[in-house]
């Protein structure tokens, strides 16, 4: 046992009952093994590693690309994936790295690595039309990074409950590492043990999605997630610069958001949002928290197919 002290609570729990150790979630290697077990098996390599991917309708002409936000992967959209697949469109959403079935890579989560992944993917697929292009809370820095880069492919750009917004001064180390004692200390937190739990917390009513939380804790079990959410909140930039480019562009920009999200609250980005991408038109939706498209479909999905991706 190389911690004493673990090693001694350990033998003091045998005799008067000492506090267990932290767990640690991570006992599963993303490995060809373990990609082979997946079913129905949809994997990608790109260069920074294999990419998990769900495609319906590829051959229809209008395609909805759906990136996920922070840490819970791509079924995140199911709601949203399965109305446009039942309408006919196409519909791709994919896992990121370090979430879900993709790989857990060693190596900087920024959004130049996020948005080199979606270009990869979009032409590994041969996905040459412009498509309409979803972020959610921290998928909102992706595609707002690949609207910047390649505003020719983007048909039209829609945030949910985006971060991105926010006001950051670029003036901490880029890129930043994420140290092996970082992840160690994490893992002993209090907030680690208590992540799936948290996720209930994204909606202003948690009833109706009994088992969310479990179905959060599988994917806790895969070695490398930590370090990936480590690693993406060190790396956060401003976006500023990007937003403007987004706005000289022209593309269609329609952003949704939850009337009682408390995880990127409207209100405190209302003002930078409204001044870098002065065009966007905004879609409150009421009676729901950080994920609307869950708590309120047929009312987002009514706005988002009759409205917008029929209008646009």
């Amino acid at each position: 046992m190389k911690n004493p002290a673990t090693y001694s609570c350990l033998l003091l729990f045998l005799t008067i009952g000492c506090t267990s150790p932290p767990a640690d979630f991570e006992t599963v290697t993303k490995d060809e093994a373990f990609r082979a077990e997946v079913k129905p098996r949809r994997f990608v390599k790109l260069s920074q590693g294999y990419t998990y991917y769900q495609f319906e309708n590829p051959e229809s002409d209008t395609l909805l690309v759906m990136v996920h936000g922070f840490s819970v992967p791509a079924y995140i959209w199911d709601s949203t994936f399965n109305a446009a697949a039942t309408r006919g469109f196409g519909a791709l959403r994919y896992d990121t790295y370090g979430r879900g079935l993709s790989d857990n890579p060693d190596a900087v989560y920024d959004v130049a690595m996020a948005a080199q992944q979606l270009r990869e993917l979009l032409d590994v697929l041969r996905i040459n039309k412009k498509v309409n292009l979803l972020g959610l809370s921290f998928g909102g820095r992706t595609i707002s990074a690949f609207a910047a880069q390649y505003a020719e492919r983007v048909k039209n750009l829609i945030y949910v409950d985006a971060s991105g917004f926010e006001t950051i001064e670029n003036t901490s180390e880029h890129p930043a590492m994420v140290s092996d004692e970082e992840i160690k200390s994490f893992k002993e937190s209090a907030a680690y043990a208590g992540m799936a739990k948290g996720q209930m917390s994204d909606f202003l009513d948690s009833v109706p999605f009994k088992g969310w939380d479990a179905k959060y804790k599988t994917m806790m079990r895969f070695k490398g997630f930590v370090r990936a959410l480590l690693s993406s909140r060190k790396n956060m930039t401003s976006l500023e610069n990007e937003h403007r480019r987004i706005a000289a562009s022209g593309i269609p920009v329609i952003a949704f958001w939850g009337e009682h999200d408390t995880v990127v609250k409207l209100e405190d980005i209302r003002a930078n949002m409204t001044n870098r991408i002065p065009n966007v038109e905004l879609f409150v939706i009421p009676k729901a928290g950080h994920l609307p498209h869950m708590e309120q479909a047929a009312m987002f999905n009514s706005i988002l197919f009759d409205q917008v991706i029929c209008c646009h």
